[in-house]
């Protein structure tokens, strides 16, 4: 039984996109933005559900991360989607849908904002929003003067501050362990810690996110400054699930899709954290986007 592929498309300027094609190869196609810092690897946690869903999953690195190639310019959010919808080209689809986790929900909003005629269906997982304006202007003073650079138009500036915070304080810990304990400190307290299988694809996802710093940097950049898409033009049914005990991306986050999505149903688990939401409903999450898919 087939495990999925990883995969790798070149643009026609010459940039890379890295990808993981899994789940039911014959099956209706919905994109995986996976969390961030995270990589394509994190599509192979949804690879069983898909497979059993019918579902082909195709899961994206973004610019920067592993094989993908760092984008030059400023990072945007729309950029994320133009690749998405190259990447749905070359695989030679009429319709798809997409779904994000975490720091990869702006940026599946992304793909259907882009790219609204063969978008199906919409879904976010415990995804990140707009946090700057969303939070209290004293969470993440650090990152907050990094994107104030880039609000000033310094670019650079703003890029050698967060790859600074990436490798000296987000990365750094890390770097000073080695084996299980550099897993067991990425992995924190996620319950499925001590699951061997799901060790080893985690495993495997940190070691690309620590090969390097861009992925991290393009992401912080695009998702903190200001958005350059239009989520009140959506126009794909949007399905929104979030926890009542995240306290990484709040159901505030999920409130404010649902107000500006006019197709937008919003899901909370009263009881669940951020990794709970991520990791507990693949399957339903995978169920209900193709029951949107009309």
């Amino acid at each position: 039984m087939s495990s999925g592929n990883d995969a790798s498309l070149t643009l026609p300027g010459g940039r890379a996109i890295d990808y993981f094609d899994g789940g039911d190869p014959s099956g209706r196609p919905i994109f995986f933005q996976p969390g961030s810092p995270n990589t394509r690897i994190m599509g192979k946690l949804w690879h069983p559900a898909a497979r059993a869903a019918g579902v082909r999953l195709v899961s994206v690195s973004r610019p920067g991360y592993g094989g993908s190639t760092p984008i030059a310019d400023r990072p945007t959010l729309s950029a994320v989607g133009r690749d998405l919808a190259a990447l749905a080209t070359s695989l030679g689809l009429d319709e798809y849908a997409v779904v994000g986790s975490s720091g990869g929900g702006p940026f599946a909003v992304a793909a259907a904002a882009v790219d609204p005629r063969r978008v199906r269906a919409l879904g976010v997982v415990a995804g990140a929003g707009p946090w700057r304006d969303l939070e209290d202007p004293s969470v993440e003073p650090e990152e907050r003067a990094c994107l104030a650079l880039l609000d000033g138009g310094d670019l650079a500036g703003a890029r050698a501050g967060l790859r600074h915070l990436v490798e000296n304080v987000w990365q750094a810990g890390l770097r000073e362990l080695d084996g299980d304990a550099r897993l067991n400190a990425w992995l924190g307290d996620d319950p499925l810690a001590g699951d061997e299988a799901y060790r080893a694809v985690m495993a495997d996802a940190m070691q690309a996110v620590l090969e390097g710093t861009e992925g991290a940097v393009f992401d912080a950049l695009a998702i903190g400054a200001g958005w350059d898409i239009d989520l009140r033009a959506l126009q794909a049914p949007t399905l929104l699930w979030y926890g009542g005990a995240d306290d990484v991306c709040s159901v505030a986050y999920g409130r404010w899709y649902a107000e500006r999505i006019a197709n937008a149903e919003l899901v909370v688990f009263p009881d669940e954290d951020h990794l709970a939401v991520g990791g507990n409903h693949r399957p339903e999450v995978l169920a209900a986007l193709l029951e949107a898919w009309r």
